[in-house]
C-alpha cells in the first residue's frame, strides 16, 4: 500500500547531477549520487546514455566511494573523471575508453584534484590543485602522504590574510589552489604558484588556459576577480578582464569571445543580480533577473554553471525566474530567449550539436534526467532514478499568493495527500536562506515529510529573495527581520484564511538566514507554539569575525562596518540576541561544529541565554558537518535532522 514519505527514505533518493554531452550531442554522461546507510557516506559513479532514449543508461565507473566531474575528450572517444577510490581524502585524475575496459589512473596530485580541463587537441588536460605539502623543518620527513596530510591538519596555523577558511572545508588550506598541467605519459607539473589562487581551468580554442584568479596588491581584501589566460607551461600571463567585477563564471567561444557571470565588485553582497556580460556588454540588463540557479532545495546546491557556447556561435545560460530556473538562448543582435520552461528547477545543462541535455526537479520529480532539441521542442525524460517514489503518498502542491504592501508575493503551500477541503491542520511556516536565496517549483523531501505526518508546509518569497528584480532582492538590505516578518505573518493569514490552517497550530522554522528569522519570528510575536532556527545568525557582530564570509557580507547588509556609529546600531538593532528575553515560544536549535558560514557558537549563544532565562529550549549539534548538512551531510546524519525537526513540531504541535 503506497505511504508517506519518511525521514528514512533520503536513504534511498538517488540525486543526479553534472550533465556532459559528447561533442556530437548524441551521448550524455552524468554522475548518480547515493547515499550508503551501512558505510554512512555519499557515493557517485557515472553514468553514459544515448540522448536520443534508444537504449538504456548504462553505468561506466563502479569505484568504491566517489567517481565525479566526468569529461569528454574532444574527439568523444574517452572519458577524463576524477576519483576517489584510492584515497578518501584525495581524488586523483582517471581516463576511461568509451569502447569499454577499465579506467585507468593517469595523474596524482599531492593533496587531490579540485578540477580538470581537456586541451583542444586531448593530448593534455589542466588540472585544479593544492601544491606539495609543506615541510617540517623540525622532523623528518612524513612517510606517506596520510601522514603528511594528518600532520598538516594538526598544525600551528600562522594566519595574515582574511580568507584563511571557507565553508565546506574540512581541512583548512594555507595555500592557494594552483593550475597543473598533465600529459599522457608524464607526471603533472605545476605552472601557477604564489599567494594568488586560482579556479575553474579552461583551454581556449588558440591552446592557452584560461582561469579565475584575484591577483590584485589587495586580493586579500577584494572579493573582485578577473580571468587570466596563460601558456601551457604558466608563461605569457595576461590578464583578460578590468578588475571591476566579482566573476562567477567564464567561457570563451571557439572565435575567441568572452561570456563571465558577474556584478560590481560589491553587489554580490548586496544581493545584486548576477549577469550575463558578453565582451563588457551586459546581455541581461533588460530581464531584471539573476544568471544562474538560485532557488533553494534539499535534493542539490544552488548550481552556479558556467555559460556555455554551442557551435552554432548562440550562448546558453541559467536564468532565475519566480521561484523557477529556466534555460535560456543568446544569438547575436537577438535579445535572450527562454528555451526550457516551465515550473521546475533546472540545475545543470549542456548543450553539443543538436540537443540540450539537462536534469529537472518539480514536486513531483526529484530530479531527473532529461533531453531537447535546440528549440525546447521533442523533450523526453532519459532517466528517472526514483521510480519508487509513484509508491509513496507525495504532499499536494498549491499556490498560496497573496498581497501585501503593494506588493504581490509569490507563496505556497504544501498540504498533505489526504487533507480533505476545510479540514484544519497544524501548520508549518518555513522560512529560506540568503536573505537572497528563494523558494520555488522544485521537490523538498523535508517538506513532503512534514506533510506525510500530517503538516501543511507554507513558504513564500518576500522582499529579498531572489528571482523577482535587483530592486526587490535589495529591499532587505539593512532591514533583516523587521522588513519581512510582516510577509511572514501574511502568509499565515493567508493559509488561515484559505481554511486549512490551524491558528492554534502554528509552528515556524528555517535554516541560516531562515534560522535568523525564526529566531526574529518568535522574539517578535507570540504567534507560534513551536520553533525550529537550523544554523542561525543570532549576533551581527560576532558573525562579522567568526563567519567565513562575515566581514564583506555584513558590511554589505547591515550598511558598512561595525565600527561606523551608524552601522553598530543597526548590527545591534537587527541581532536577534538583542530580544532573547522576548522569545517565549518553545525553541529547538540546529547546528553543527564544522559549519564554518553560520558557526556553532551563534546558536549557543541563544541557547545559553534561553537557558538562564529557564524557557524550552534545546540544542542538537552534529559532528563535523558543514553549513550544507542537509544536502552534503552524512547518510545518518541527513535522517537524523529530519527527524529532529519532525519530533519537536510533533511534541509541541500536535493535539
Amino acid at each position: 500500500m503506497p505511504g508517506p514519505l519518511t525521514s528514512e527514505d533520503i536513504l534511498d533518493l538517488r540525486v543526479v547531477g553534472d550533465v556532459q554531452l559528447s561533442p556530437d550531442g548524441k551521448l550524455a554522461v552524468y554522475t548518480v549520487v547515493t547515499l550508503d546507510g551501512d558505510a554512512d557516506e555519499q557515493q557517485s559513479a557515472i553514468w553514459l546514455v544515448p540522448t536520443t532514449g534508444s537504449a538504456a543508461p548504462r553505468r561506466l565507473t563502479h569505484g568504491p566511494r566517489r567517481d565525479s566531474k566526468p569529461r569528454f575528450s574532444p574527439d568523444g572517444g574517452r572519458l577524463a573523471f576524477v576519483s576517489n577510490r584510492e584515497q578518501d581524502w584525495r581524488s586523483d585524475l582517471y581516463i576511461l575508453g568509451l569502447e569499454g575496459g577499465e579506467a585507468s589512473r593517469e595523474a596524482v596530485l599531492p593533496r587531490g584534484i579540485a578540477d580538470l580541463s581537456w586541451s583542444p587537441d586531448g593530448t593534455r588536460i589542466a588540472l585544479l590543485g593544492l601544491p606539495r605539502w609543506p615541510e617540517d623543518p623540525d622532523r623528518k620527513p612524513p612517510k606517506d602522504d596520510d601522514e603528511a596530510r594528518r600532520r598538516y591538519a594538526a598544525r600551528v596555523r600562522h594566519v595574515e590574510r582574511f580568507k584563511y577558511r571557507m565553508d565546506p572545508q574540512i581541512v583548512l588550506e594555507d595555500e592557494a589552489a594552483q593550475l597543473w598541467v598533465w600529459e599522457k605519459g608524464g607526471d603533472p607539473k605545476m605552472i601557477t604558484d604564489g599567494e594568488f589562487g586560482v579556479s575553474q581551468p579552461a583551454w581556449t580554442a588558440d591552446g592557452r588556459i584560461a582561469f579565475l584568479s584575484n591577483r590584485s596588491e589587495d586580493h586579500d581584501r577584494s572579493w573582485t576577480s578577473d580571468v587570466w589566460t596563460c601558456l601551457p607551461d604558466g608563461s605569457d600571463l595576461r590578464r583578460e578582464t578590468k578588475g571591476d567585477l566579482q566573476i562567477g563564471a567564464f567561457a570563451f567561444s571557439t572565435a575567441g569571445i568572452l561570456a563571465i557571470y558577474g556584478n560590481d565588485g560589491g553587489g554580490g553582497w548586496k544581493g545584486a543580480n548576477t549577469r550575463l556580460f558578453v565582451a563588457g556588454h551586459d546581455l541581461t540588463a533588460s530581464l531584471d533577473r539573476p544568471v544562474g540557479g538560485h532557488v533553494l532545495g534539499d535534493m542539490s546546491s544552488p548550481s552556479p554553471q558556467k555559460p556555455l557556447w554551442h557551435e552554432d556561435g548562440s550562448l546558453w545560460f541559467q536564468l532565475s525566474d519566480r521561484g523557477q530556473v529556466h534555460i535560456y538562448r543568446a544569438r547575436s543582435g537577438e535579445q535572450p530567449k527562454p528555451v526550457v520552461v516551465g515550473r521546475r528547477i533546472i540545475s545543470h545543462f549542456d548543450v553539443a550539436g543538436a540537443t540540450v541535455a539537462f536534469t529537472s526537479s518539480s514536486q513531483d520529480d526529484p530530479l531527473s534526467l532529461r533531453a531537447t532539441g535546440l528549440e525546447g521542442e521533442n523533450e523526453h525524460e532519459l532517466e528517472n532514478l526514483n521510480p519508487w517514489l509513484a509508491e509513496r503518498e507525495l504532499g499536494r502542491l498549491q499556490e498560496l499568493n497573496f498581497e501585501h504592501q503593494s506588493d504581490k508575493i509569490a507563496g505556497w503551500a504544501l498540504l498533505p495527500s489526504g487533507a480533505k477541503d476545510g479540514e484544519r491542520l497544524p501548520t508549518l511556516l518555513y522560512i529560506h536562506g540568503g536573505p537572497h536565496g528563494a523558494y520555488g517549483w522544485s521537490f523538498s523531501h523535508m517538506f513532503n515529510v512534514l506533510a506525510g505526518a500530517g503538516y501543511a508546509v507554507i513558504y513564500c518569497n518576500p522582499p529579498g529573495s531572489q528571482s523577482y528584480g535587483e530592486a526587490f532582492s535589495q529591499r532587505v538590505n539593512e532591514h533583516w527581520g523587521e522588513l519581512d516578518l510582516p510577509y511572514f505573518l501574511a502568509l499565515a493569514d493567508a493559509a488561515e484564511a484559505a481554511g486549512f490552517a490551524d491558528p492554534d497550530c502554528l509552528g515556524v522554522g528555517g535554516a541560516s538566514y531562515g534560522g535568523f528569522s525564526t529566531l526574529w519570528a518568535v522574539g517578535h510575536s507570540d504567534r507560534f507554539k513551536a520553533a525550529v532556527a537550523a544554523r542561525p545568525v543570532s549576533d551581527m557582530n560576532a558573525f562579522y569575525g567568526s563567519a567565513d564570509i562575515g566581514s564583506p557580507f555584513m558590511a554589505g547588509q547591515m550598511g558598512g562596518e561595525p565600527w561606523d556609529d551608524a552601522a553598530q546600531k543597526t548590527y545591534r538593532r537587527l541581532s536577534p540576541i538583542t530580544y532573547v528575553k522576548d522569545i517565549k515560544t518553545p525553541l529547538r536549535l540546529i547546528a553543527s561544529t564544522g559549519d564554518i558560514r553560520t558557526p556553532l557558537e551563534q546558536a549557543e549563544q541563544v541557547f545559553i541565554r534561553l537557558r538562564k532565562l529557564e524557557r524550552i529550549v534545546d540544542l542538537k549539534i552534529f559532528n563535523g558537518e558543514p553549513h550544507g548538512l542537509v544536502v552534503l551531510g552524512k547518510p545518518w546524519n541527513r535522517v537524523r535532522h529530519m527527524r529532529a525537526i519532525l519530533e519537536w513540531f510533533d511534541r509541541h504541535l500536535k493535539k
